[in-house]
């Protein structure tokens, strides 16, 4: 029985992982990659002048001053101050919309020279942020579209998860076991390193993120509770992100409350964070009232909040401690721990490699799963050879669109008309090249020259940032520009690691058509 139940898991294991295989390949990649969504933010916008010695105040001056003349009916504004990962002052607005003007309702984020308090203008570009969405958008089809089939993939993921621990009875001691130039037995045990080395960290990562989607896989529960259409769905998203605040009365009076006054009586309070974000929300209405946002180190929170009301008689200053509801609360902490916002440096590098150990997993099974295909075949199907061609255009195909991703930031025109979306175009058809190219060439060397491939095009990212901005390594040395020095010197990293792999390729694919043993890999 325990046997006959094992084997069915396998099969449910195979064809969970296999169905949406080079999605959830997709998910990983461009989801690891926006654990960096502000550096990669920063490298891409390079005209941005970073402020290392601006104080509050004179950030705050500055910012209010550019929101007086640019957005003066606007109904929400908010300063951004420097922090260790955005190291300038940016501002942000909330722009009415007038159906007479054909003005439609759109947030507005400028950066501003500390220097001059000038709003600097930067290029168009899709930046992090949209790169980071791409794991749960997918890009060109509809957000909804988008949704179902992540959360189809999630569950899947978890599906193969779970029954992979069942299957793999001696999992843990395997661990420790790596046969080598063995083939397939080989690819197994390269498999269940990149499974079991980061397995907490899939368990959560999956789960979580199919809990954050639960507007799509528990629709009809919420439909049941609350009623269906998206007015009805928000209420149910306003319920379960309620915070408890503790109110307090401050020395403040009404007629005193400025966005200084609020954030000397927030320092005061908060002595060992450092403002994140000032906000001044439903300006010209009765609800209007002051946001002040610290950085904080405390468990996976990332940010404290502290609101302040102008009342009759004193100012009421609002301090978050929480959701309200233990839901709520599990909720909330999903969302940090799949975001690792809280994350500092070091730990924001762990989630990065942990998520390449989740797409080097599901590629490896892949790989897996075709080479027994081809195993079980003399001559393998149409199918399968079409399969495994662009299988490699696949795996190989996405780090190098990704690198055409960057270097279109530096070599499309500034001024261009829909710049921001040629990026992705760039991006969508660098893969779609990849993989074109392995399903017309027929040549056995198609690994080892894409991993080629990625070396130059990593390789040369931070030489022609060096050509086409006032930016280099020397210069963002010199300049204490720590982000845009860490984004060059990853992407050399990046170029000297597939650069070992292609050489390593290269070199066992001679020996074993020198020995006329199987193809390396499928």
């Amino acid at each position: 029985m325990k046997a006959r139940f094992r084997q069915s898991m396998g099969w449910l294991h195979t064809w969970s992982g296999v169905v949406f295989a080079w999605l959830l390949y997709f998910i990983f990649v461009t989801g690891s990659v926006g654990y960096f969504e502000n550096e990669i933010d920063r490298w891409m916008k390079p005209e941005i002048v970073i402020s290392n010695d601006v104080s509050d105040k004179q950030a705050i001056d500055l910012a209010m001053a550019q929101l007086g003349e640019h957005a003066d009916d606007a109904s929400q504004w908010y300063v951004s101050l420097p922090t260790s990962r955005d190291p300038y002052i940016e501002i942000s607005w909330l722009q009415p919309g007038d159906p007479e003007k054909q003005v439609r309702r759109q947030w507005y984020e400028k950066p501003l020279d500390p220097y001059t308090g000038d709003i600097t203008s930067i290029r168009d570009t899709s930046g992090g942020e949209t790169l980071y969405r791409l794991h749960y958008n997918l890009h060109y089809v509809p957000p909804l579209v988008g949704y179902i089939l992540t959360s189809l993939a999630g569950m899947l993921m978890l599906i193969g998860l779970v029954t992979g621990v069942i299957i793999h009875r001696k999992i843990f001691a395997e661990f420790f076991t790596f046969r080598s130039a063995k083939g397939l037995r080989s690819w197994l045990d390269i498999h269940n390193v990149f499974s079991v080395l980061p397995l907490p960290f899939h368990l959560m990562i999956t789960y979580s993120g199919v809990m954050l989607l639960m507007g799509v896989t528990m629709s009809k529960v919420i439909d049941s509770q609350y009623g269906e259409g998206r007015q009805m769905h928000r209420q149910f998203y306003d319920a379960s992100q309620l915070e408890d605040y503790t109110t307090l009365n401050t020395e403040i009076l009404p007629a005193q409350l400025t966005v200084d006054t609020a954030l000397s009586d927030a320092k005061r309070r908060v002595t060992d964070q450092a403002v994140n974000f000032v906000g001044v929300i439903g300006r010209g209405t009765d609800t209007e009232h002051i946001e002040i946002w610290f950085e904080t180190s405390e468990g996976v929170e990332f940010a404290s909040l502290l609101k302040y009301h102008a009342r009759a008689e004193r100012v009421e200053v609002e301090i978050a401690t929480g959701k309200a509801g233990r839901a709520a609360a599990v909720y909330d902490l999903l969302e940090h721990l799949h975001e690792g916002l809280f994350a500092d440096i070091y730990l924001r590098w762990v989630y990065f490699l942990c998520g390449l150990f989740g797409a080097a997993m599901i590629a490896s099974g892949m790989i897996i799963w075709l080479k027994k295909q081809v195993m079980k075949e003399v001559t393998p199907s149409l199918l399968i050879t079409l399969i495994v061609r662009l299988n490699r255009g696949a795996l190989l195909g996405l780090p190098i669109a990704i690198g055409c991703y960057f270097l279109s930031n530096r070599l499309l025109a500034p001024d261009m008309p829909d710049r921001a979306a040629w990026e992705m175009h760039v991006l969508f058809a660098a893969w779609g090249l990849c993989c074109l190219y392995c399903l017309i060439n027929r040549s056995p060397e198609q690994w080892s020259t894409l991993l080629w491939s990625a070396a130059l095009v990593y390789f040369a990212i931070p030489l022609v940032n060096m050509l086409t901005t006032h930016h280099s390594v020397i210069t963002s040395l010199l300049n204490a520009d720590w982000l845009m020095l860490g984004f060059d010197l990853s992407m050399w990293l990046f170029a000297g690691c597939f650069g070992l792999a292609a050489t390593v390729v290269s070199r066992k694919h001679r020996s074993s058509t020198v020995a006329k043993k199987e193809p390396l890999v499928c």
